[in-house]
């Protein structure tokens, strides 16, 4: 069973919230959230609140102990990008004051870990 958990046009841009990705990548998600709530970035309390939803996912919708689990796929994506006003002069060399404010999709899934016997 495949439990999904997702967060659209976060505002952090996707290169950061890879960085704090990879740090969590591959470990089961109990672990992942522990290690998020120790991290300080920013984009480490989003990537927690993702977790957390799953995690709840996965124990109210699905009935499934958190400890059978593991990430399946974390996957950080581009989102859409918007004008970020910069109040300031507006020469040649600053893009006219405008510069691109990034968002970023998250998508996880986690899977339940089947134990041999």
């Amino acid at each position: 069973m495949i439990i999904k958990a997702k967060a659209s046009s976060v505002m952090t841009s996707p290169r950061k919230l890879r960085l704090v990705a990879n740090a969590v990548r591959g470990l089961s998600p109990k672990v992942a959230i522990d290690q998020l709530r120790l991290l300080p970035k920013r984009a480490a309390r989003v990537l927690l609140a993702v977790f957390e939803q799953a995690m709840g996912n996965a124990k109210n919708n699905f009935k499934m102990s958190p400890e059978n689990l593991k990430i399946k796929s974390l996957q950080i994506n581009d989102g859409p990008r918007g004008p970020k006003r910069m109040d300031r002069s507006h020469g040649a060399r600053f893009d006219r004051g405008v510069k691109r404010r990034k968002y970023a999709h998250i998508n996880l899934e986690l899977e339940e870990e089947i134990h041999g016997k």
